[in-house]
Formats: C-alpha cells, sequence, structure tokens
C-alpha cells in the first residue's frame, strides 16, 4: 500500500463535517417519528393550525427575543428581565395605533442610551403597522362593555 491508497475515498474536513451533519439529521428525524411526533392532536385527531396575521409572524421572528409576543410562542425571551410583554403593552391605557407606530419608529438603543432602549427593528411602515395591528388586537375590552 503506498501513500496515495490512503487518500483514495477519505473525505476532506468540509465533507466530514457535512456527512455528520447529515446523520445528525438523519437520527432526529427517526427519533422524532420514534417518538411519535406528529401533526395530531393528544386526542389523536389533526390537529387545527390557525393562521397568523402577517404583524404576528414579523412579531414572532423579530420580537419574541425580547418580549413575549404569544402566550404560545417557541422560547421565552433571552433577557433577564424580558421587556413588557405585548398583552402588556396593548393593555396599557396610553397605548395607541399612532402612539405604538411612534415608538417602534424612534425609540432606539444606540451605545450612548442608558439604560438601554429597543433596538431599530428597521421595519417598513407596512410592516410597522402590521405588528401594531397585531399589539392592538391583544387589548382586553374594556372593563363593563361586552
Amino acid at each position: 500500500m503506498d501513500d496515495n491508497d490512503d487518500a483514495v475515498g477519505a473525505l476532506t474536513p468540509h465533507e466530514s463535517s457535512l456527512a455528520r451533519m447529515a446523520l445528525l439529521l438523519l437520527l432526529l428525524g427517526i427519533a422524532g417519528v420514534a417518538a411519535g411526533v406528529s401533526d395530531a392532536a393528544p386526542d389523536g385527531k389533526p390537529a387545527v393550525r390557525r393562521t397568523m396575521s402577517p404583524g404576528e409572524r414579523i412579531a414572532r421572528e423579530l420580537c419574541a427575543a425580547c418580549h413575549v409576543v404569544a402566550s404560545d410562542q417557541e422560547f421565552a425571551p433571552l433577557l433577564d428581565r424580558p421587556a413588557p410583554s405585548f398583552r402588556e403593552i396593548a393593555n396599557r391605557p396610553e397605548s395607541s395605533r399612532s402612539t405604538l407606530e411612534h415608538f417602534i419608529g424612534t425609540t432606539h438603543w444606540d451605545v450612548d442610551s442608558i439604560p438601554m432602549k429597543m433596538p431599530n427593528p428597521s421595519l417598513t411602515p407596512d410592516q410597522t403597522g402590521a405588528v401594531v395591528q397585531y399589539i392592538m388586537s391583544l387589548r382586553e375590552p374594556a372593563k363593563g362593555v361586552r
């Protein structure tokens, strides 16, 4: 056997990493099937998937790292002391479409801001409007009003 025989069939470090990743994904998929992961509800009936509004989708993608944007969001906020939940914000007496649009569009952190403010989400006006509409949809009816 000469030195060239050892190289036949050998994977480069990049190919080896890809092969390990593919194996991991395959094993996770098999484990999911073995665990009975499915789209079925606990009673065995198909789960009902609700349609998310554009604002909720944006909030889950961009805002959930700091805020509780939905009671069923996948992960808790990363902050030790999370920012106010969207439900709390929606139910503040001073919260309105215009105050929220102004806040989202202008209240941003920079290196000189202490205490730290919200980072700039870099949303378009339409995206900001969609997030504000979602937040305001979480507002509870006024007490005594049905």
